[in-house]
């Protein structure tokens, strides 16, 4: 009668190497210098151009335009520190650059603890519907087409 291994089994379970390189140690490359062939085997992620949305030569225009005139903040009507907020439906959205908002900086855009649209997305979505906002943002494209016609 063959040896019983506990619970069951005839053979001993083997270790798995499922997504597991074996140790190679340190070897010599051709100039002589040692180096390890586990981290020169390793797969790196590659940054793919791909993934990344470039800005057109029409995104550009229209971003410098944008930095070039003076809005005020949608919510407070401040001049100063005034950023350009993407509006966005869901967060992992690409940034369409000619649906922005202006904001100011620290209180509406960024900081803000009263309403801001990083600081509470939630609470400034519920003020200032994503209508509203597409809205604001399409008037403001709007005024760039018209100055460059």
């Amino acid at each position: 009668m063959p040896y019983k291994v506990p619970h069951g089994r005839l053979n001993p379970k083997k270790e798995s190497t499922f997504g597991k390189k074996p140790y190679k140690g340190k070897e010599k490359n051709r100039k002589g210098s040692l180096k390890s062939s586990y981290s020169s085997s390793r797969i790196k992620p590659k940054y793919s151009s791909k993934n990344k949305k470039l800005i057109t030569l029409s995104d550009k225009k229209y971003l410098e335009w944008l930095q070039a005139t003076e809005y005020s903040c949608m919510i407070c009507g401040k001049h100063n520190g005034i950023e350009w907020h993407h509006v966005k439906e869901y967060s992992t959205d690409v940034k369409n650059h000619k649906r922005l908002i202006p904001l100011c900086g620290v209180e509406h855009h960024r900081l803000g603890t009263v309403l801001s649209a990083h600081g509470t997305p939630k609470k400034f979505r519920d003020t200032f519907s994503m209508e509203f906002q597409n809205q604001f943002a399409d008037e403001i494209y709007s005024d760039y087409t018209a100055q460059m016609l």
